[in-house]
């Protein structure tokens, strides 16, 4: 919810205009120039949305005449009856607040009325001390904040009328730090979210959904010329950027037009430059329209939502058990400075199993396995073989015993699961052993980042009949660490323990 400060008695107190200034004067008016001393300075812990930098423009609205006293609206605006009827109103606690509100619609609806600044006054987050203005003719001033950072939402904007009549007098000089310009200002925290449709993934099932979402900065006072959701993923994560979506809270957003996807996107954190896998950058249309912006009430955002699909790619098969990790930030800003804000960072997980193979008698490694992995059938429960883009996928044990499941055909270790159930068969033995028949089920246990496997150990040995007789004797075992081998085993590991976050 955006911070709004109200005010009242302040914002009457730090608009000095020509209420005091009679119809007559007992003498005239002095010549200029004039002078205000103002001071705008955030409160660096309190109010951070505030801090950074302004400016504030005067604009002369009403000519004084320094032999009567009197005010006469300046010509490009005299033909605005409330504003006119403003300023020749008799004093009153409401005249300053009529006087604005005229010159708010005016400057609203078309600002060159006022033609030029007569002078602006710069405030930088490093001005913790008044600063003066000089005003070189004498009349009644608008004072309209032309440069605030771009979390503001709204400044209440002041009145200055120099000289002034009091106590049988003019003055031509005031002070205004007493109230401190940043009183005046309204602003929006952002916020930036980020949420993944699943922790673990593989090859059979590749795709992860992201959501990120970012509330809108601004406002059609204060408009932004940059936002732009960035989006730095994993090298072993590849966007889909058909399946981008973008939201305005309801609102289905139209690629090209609303917004671009822009990949490689750089930006600035604030202390260093960085560069996003992909941003979905905001059209200089979108922000100038009126729909981006809560045009209701300055204390609600809008709220954009992004939702896209990524897929698993050949990288991850160097990184099992680690985190895939996904971050989000928004890049926003105006004349007055960039920010950035930074999301949150999402992981994604995925696992790889390689299997060995041994002599029950002498515990020598066997080469030649074949392993096959096999899926249930969602529907009549049977095991069918898992196929990847038609391959099989299969793990053949070299001469050390030991090999990767990989796409048939392929050298990049398989990616596992760990949501998934997955089984596995011998599908060829070593030349002089039997095809164990036993089916393994393989469920990767991710706190231990070991897979267990039937919690059992089966002996695997040597065919000790010619072939031209029985069957003789093998079985083998896929299992996790500390599976207990009475002769060889066969067992199934997560090639590395899950990375810390």
């Amino acid at each position: 919810m955006k911070t709004t400060k109200k005010i009242f008695a302040a914002f009457l107190a730090v608009m000095m205009i020509a209420l005091m200034i009679p119809f007559t004067a007992s003498a005239a008016a002095p010549d200029g120039p004039y002078t205000a001393t103002y001071v705008c300075a955030p409160n660096t812990s309190t109010e951070k949305d505030k801090v950074g930098n302004y400016d504030f423009s005067f604009f002369k609205i009403a000519d004084l005449d320094k032999e009567t006293g009197k005010y006469d609206v300046i010509s490009t605006l005299s033909s605005n009856t409330d504003l006119v009827n403003a300023v020749n109103a008799a004093d009153s606690s409401e005249r300053a607040k009529n006087i604005i509100s005229a010159c708010d619609a005016i400057y609203s609806n078309d600002s060159t009325k006022f033609g030029a600044a007569a002078t602006t006054l710069s405030f930088t987050s490093a001005d913790t001390t008044g600063k003066n203005v000089t005003l070189n003719d004498a009349g009644i001033y608008y004072i309209y904040c032309t440069k605030k950072p771009a979390k503001v939402t709204k400044v209440t904007n002041s009145l200055v009328s120099l000289p002034y009549y009091s106590n049988n007098s003019w003055v031509t000089t005031t002070d205004q730090t007493t109230v401190n310009l940043a009183s005046k200002v309204s602003t929006s925290p952002v916020t930036v979210t980020k949420t993944a449709d699943k922790t673990n993934v593989g090859d059979n099932d590749k795709t992860v959904t992201y959501t990120l979402t970012a509330t809108t900065a601004g406002s059609l006072e204060n408009k932004l010329t940059t936002y732009a959701i960035t989006d730095t993923m994993d090298n072993a994560l590849t966007l889909n950027e058909s399946s981008v979506e973008v939201k305005l809270d309801a609102t289905t957003l139209t690629k090209g037009t609303d917004y671009t996807v822009e990949k490689n996107y750089s930006y600035n954190n604030g202390t260093s430059d960085g560069t996003a896998t992909f941003a979905i950058v905001f059209t200089s249309s979108m922000l100038n329209s009126a729909d981006f912006y809560n045009a209701e009430t300055a204390d609600t955002a809008k709220t954009v939502t992004v939702t896209y699909t990524a897929d698993l790619n050949a990288n991850a098969a160097t990184k099992f058990a680690q985190a895939l990790p996904n971050t989000d930030g928004l890049y926003y800003g105006n004349n007055s400075g960039m920010n950035y804000e930074q999301g949150p960072t999402v992981n994604v997980y995925t696992y790889g199993v390689n299997v060995a193979k041994i002599d029950g008698n002498t515990s020598s490694p066997l080469g030649g396995a074949v392993f096959t992995v096999y899926t249930k059938d969602k529907e009549t429960n049977e095991l069918k073989e898992l196929t990847v883009d038609g391959k099989k996928v299969i793990a053949t044990t070299g001469t050390d015993g030991t090999a990767d499941f990989v796409l048939e055909g392929s050298t990049t270790a398989f990616c596992f699961d760990a949501d998934l159930t997955y089984y596995v068969k011998e599908t060829a033995a070593p030349a002089g052993y039997n095809i164990n028949d036993s089916v393994f089920t393989v469920n990767i246990d991710t706190t231990m980042g070991v897979t267990q496997v039937n919690d059992a150990a089966i002996p695997n040995y040597k065919t000790v009949v010619p072939e031209t007789g029985g069957m003789g004797t093998m079985m083998f075992t896929i299992g996790g660490a500390a599976l207990i081998a009475c002769a060889g085993v066969l067992f199934l590991i997560v090639r590395k323990k899950k990375s810390a976050k």
